[in-house]
């Protein structure tokens, strides 16, 4: 039988509060102990900043982004499974709470599965135990043993590596050590690990050394994994990226037998994985500081999660000028369009926004998403109306020219006079060629990134590589046509014109969602 999920909201009732409001609220009823205890019980089961507000109310702060509940989840189906053995490779950027989440994740087995026998590896034994002394301290916590008991009532080792205790009707054993350990034959009270947790087990002076890190890997999989019980094992490799071809977790994202979740800090959007932990104003600098220091190839692979952070040796990220119009009045506006087809393995859509300043165009705003020739067009139009843009390109090779047709019929159905769309093409040169080119006038200066776009940028010209043909490269694509743009059309860009009429309803731009052809 599947899982049921009950929701905080539903099961308060309380549907007319914000989620914050909700969470904070059940913080302070569990402290007071108000809850009936079988609904704490169903809550903490159910609903992970229950669970977090409950085990560490003086820790937790945040509530978890959409991200971690779909990890949360990802976890859960695992766990639940009977005689399985998946392999689970989870990548999350450095300082944004991994392994808080894994430990409440480990406080989440023994509270309501039938695992008996927790390992927890990391890179040093004493690393390992302090993960096992927070999970104790969780235990410990009021609240759990005002609901869940006291599980040192059955308690019958206790040192800093061991802890085995009877509680929740079976013998449990949590136990923590240090890469390189040896674990063969390891059985305590009859039982193997049924699950297995690797903790940045890899540090990043290891990833330097293909010996080294060939070692650890064969370890991890000759030796520890291979100590599992029988019945059932959940192997856990929780890591992030290194700039270096020995990383595990880049080796793990390419085998086909792990289950991957990796994300980075900052989203295809822009925004932070987690705001409300590590705002995107944090993340921008942190990652100016890496890129002056000359190492902008560490930000992305340990904080992006980007396994291609040192492929573009082709330009020095330091060179590209940096914005200084803060003072400048705009000249004008354009949108530049690189499309593709709403196929399940089609490229992303990017949607960009220039500005002229001084004559130079400068890439203020970016979408960058799968969207569908509909959902592309309405996105560039609510993207003109913000800007006050009267010209939309769109790069119109083979059958993307289409698109040009039906933003016609869309203006037309919208009635919105004095903006028109018009078709670009790519010329004889190869893109990547047209890539290389694009950044010699980066660096000079001809074309310029605005601070608000410049992480998705630089995402990409790091990724790039000028010997691949199926680079991620939609937003490198738009600011090859930016240039050009000025001088095929410069006479269609005009001034900050609300569709060439000053008294246009923009509301129905914004609510054609029902009134769109598509």
């Amino acid at each position: 039988m599947a899982r049921q999920v009950v929701s905080l909201e539903d099961a308060l009732g309380l549907t007319e509060l914000t989620t914050e409001q909700i969470t904070t609220l059940a913080a302070e009823k569990t402290k007071d102990a108000s809850f009936e205890q079988q609904e704490v019980h169903t809550l903490a089961r159910t609903n992970l900043d229950f669970l977090a507000a409950l085990a560490m109310p003086e820790v937790i702060e945040h509530e978890f982004p959409v991200t971690y509940l779909a990890i949360w989840t990802w976890l859960l189906g695992f766990v639940a499974k009977s005689r399985d053995f998946s392999k689970l490779a989870l990548g999350l950027p450095r300082g944004f709470a991994k392994t808080s989440l894994m430990k409440i994740f480990i406080l989440y087995c023994i509270l309501f599965t039938d695992r008996k026998f927790i390992l927890i590896i990391a890179a040093s034994a004493s690393l390992a135990e302090n993960i096992i002394a927070d999970i104790v301290d969780m235990l410990d916590e009021d609240n759990i043993v005002k609901v869940f008991g006291n599980w040192r009532v059955g308690l019958e080792k206790d040192t800093q590596e061991l802890k085995k205790f009877g509680f929740r009707g079976r013998n449990i054993i949590l136990k923590g050590i240090g890469v390189g350990t040896g674990v063969r034959g390891i059985v305590l009270k009859n039982s193997r690990p049924d699950v297995m947790v690797f903790d940045d087990i890899q540090t990043r002076e290891a990833s330097e050394s293909q010996i080294v890190s060939t070692d650890l890997e064969k370890w991890m999989i000759g030796t520890c994994m291979k100590a599992k019980a029988q019945t059932g094992c959940m192997y856990i490799f929780l890591g992030n990226m290194y700039p270096t071809k020995w990383s595990i977790l880049r080796r793990l994202k390419h085998n086909p037998t792990w289950v991957k979740f990796i994300a980075g800090a900052i989203l295809a959007d822009g925004t932070s994985l987690w705001e409300a932990l590590v705002p995107i104003k944090q993340l921008e600098e942190e990652f100016a500081s890496d890129l002056a220091a000359g190492y902008p190839e560490i930000f992305y692979s340990e904080v992006l999660n980007d396994e291609h952070a040192s492929t573009n040796n082709a330009i020095d990220l330091n060179r590209i000028g940096e914005y200084k119009y803060t003072d400048s009045i705009s000249a004008g506006s354009f949108i530049v369009i690189d499309p593709s087809n709403d196929k399940s393995n089609s490229d992303l859509v990017s949607i960009g926004c220039f500005h002229l300043y001084e004559g130079v165009p400068v890439l203020t705003s970016l979408i960058e998403d799968k969207l569908s020739p509909g959902d592309t067009i309405k996105q560039a139009i609510l993207m003109a109306t913000k800007n006050g843009t009267g010209l939309i390109v769109i790069e119109a090779n083979a059958y993307q020219y289409s698109l040009c047709y039906w933003f016609e019929q869309t203006a037309m159905q919208l009635g919105l006079t004095g903006i028109q769309a018009v078709p670009i093409y790519s010329g004889s040169l190869a893109k990547n060629t047209r890539i290389l080119t694009m950044f010699k006038q980066l660096i000079a200066g001809e074309i310029v990134i605005h601070p608000d776009t410049k992480s998705q940028v630089y995402s990409q010209i790091t990724q790039f590589n000028p010997l691949k043909r199926d680079n991620t490269d939609g937003i490198l694509d738009l600011l090859t046509y930016a240039p050009r743009v000025l001088t095929e059309l410069e006479h269609l860009i005009v001034i900050n014109s609300p569709f060439g009429n000053e008294d246009y309803d923009t509301s129905k731009v914004w609510s054609m969602e029902d009134n769109c052809l598509f």
